[in-house]
């Protein structure tokens, strides 16, 4: 039996890695880009990979489908690249007081994206964008089966993952899904969000802070490319990370306008960890430990947010504060008041069409149920969240400092 046992161990340890410079030889046929890869985003891919072949080993089955993903996503990458060497417009597009939605998930920042986006002087990024976003939309006519294509990859996220739509119902918009800036990083692998990479057995990485300035870099490429060509509109764009970012993010986009949702985090972070639960629950096929994931969690979150609060740049007049409880009294006004203080064009038309979204029922937040949160299936107390972020709650007064 010990004979035995060394092969077929090897054999398995053998099967379930990944090979960084094999991936990127199969990316440029099916890209069909041969051009040497910028030797960044190698180091990015390499990095990526070394990450997944430490986790536990992955059968021949998880390997060829995390490979795919991978595979597509580089193609993917590689197409961006050529696109823009072939069409030297891309780079000379100027993108102009973006508007980024920021803070924690569960704060309403879907709800302030989805609203801003229906002003008529805007556009958003988009499910389609993401994952099928070459050639630019300004060169050919996007076809409905380019963005039903892209839909598909959606329906088998909320298929592997059941649930999802019930904590975040705006999934069933499909390929018209507005997306998070984190997806965008992901095209350049300088995170791994799991709507991209959803047939990765693990957690997903986190953009590296030695690569922020790289990939807000990247972000404005990519807004690029979706804008050239276009009618002139601005972005509305938003993310979980760029509230611990905000000195790279103005860096980069130095007109950049932001809006920032604050909530009590007792009950931002059970419901954070349900989402991610369910997501990668489905993901790993529940093999995870969520009550040890819960204090981890809280502790990392928090030691960002402690960094962020000390810089001034919290308190930049190019931030607009709300909080959450407004937001859901009122959210018209919430963006009413955000355009005041940024000295937008407030337009009648774009209050009507905002009135017109809340009012639709393919828009309530609740139109797959309701979800009850709770803190002990992931080994959390309100005590453990109020201590965590008490400096955050008392800047921002809430829970037991409103």
């Amino acid at each position: 039996m010990r004979s035995r046992s060394g092969p077929v161990e090897a054999v398995a340890e053998e099967v379930g890695r990944i090979d960084a410079s094999a991936l990127v030889q199969t990316a440029q046929i099916v890209a069909g880009n041969f051009d040497p890869v910028d030797p960044a985003l190698a180091g990015r891919l390499s990095r990526f990979v070394d990450w997944l072949n430490e986790q536990p080993p992955l059968r021949a089955d998880q390997k060829h489908a995390a490979e795919r993903q991978l595979r597509k996503i580089l193609a993917t990458r590689l197409r961006l690249g050529a696109d823009r060497k072939r069409i030297i417009g891309i780079a000379q597009e100027k993108i102009e007081r973006p508007i980024f939605v920021i803070g924690f998930a569960r704060t309403g920042t879907t709800l302030i994206h989805s609203l801003m986006a229906e002003d008529p002087n805007a556009r958003a990024p988009l499910w389609w964008h993401t994952h099928e976003p070459s050639p630019p939309p300004g060169e050919v006519p996007v076809m409905a089966e380019r963005i039903e294509y892209a839909a598909r990859e959606l329906d088998e996220l909320i298929r592997i993952a059941p649930g999802l739509l019930t904590l975040h119902p705006y999934w069933d918009k499909r390929g018209y899904c507005p997306i998070e800036c984190e997806e965008i990083f992901t095209l350049d692998f300088q995170n791994a969000y799991p709507s991209l990479l959803y047939n990765l057995p693990a957690l997903a990485m986190i953009l590296d802070a030695s690569n922020i300035a790289d990939a807000y870099r990247f972000h404005r490429e990519f807004l690029q490319h979706l804008q050239w060509n276009q009618e002139p509109r601005h972005w509305v764009v938003k993310g979980i990370y760029h509230q611990f970012a905000l000195k790279e993010l103005f860096e980069a986009y130095p007109d950049a306008l932001c809006i920032w949702p604050h909530r009590d985090p007792v009950e931002v972070h059970p419901s954070t960890l349900a989402i991610t639960a369910v997501l990668y629950g489905g993901i790993t096929n529940w093999q995870m430990d969520f009550k040890a994931l819960g204090p981890a969690f809280v502790q990392s979150i928090a030691a960002s947010v402690a960094e962020a609060m000390e810089s001034p740049v919290v308190d930049d007049p190019r931030i607009f504060h709300v909080d959450f409880h407004a937001l859901t009294r009122d959210p018209v006004d919430v963006v009413r008041r955000a355009y005041g203080h940024w000295g937008l064009d407030y337009t009648p038309e774009f209050a009507r069409r905002m009135q017109s979204w809340l009012a639709d029922p393919s828009n309530a937040s609740n139109r797959y149920g309701r979800y009850d949160y709770a803190m002990e299936p992931f080994g959390l107390t309100r005590d453990m969240i109020e201590t965590a972020f008490k400096g955050y709650s008392r800047r921002f007064r809430l829970g037991a400092f409103a």
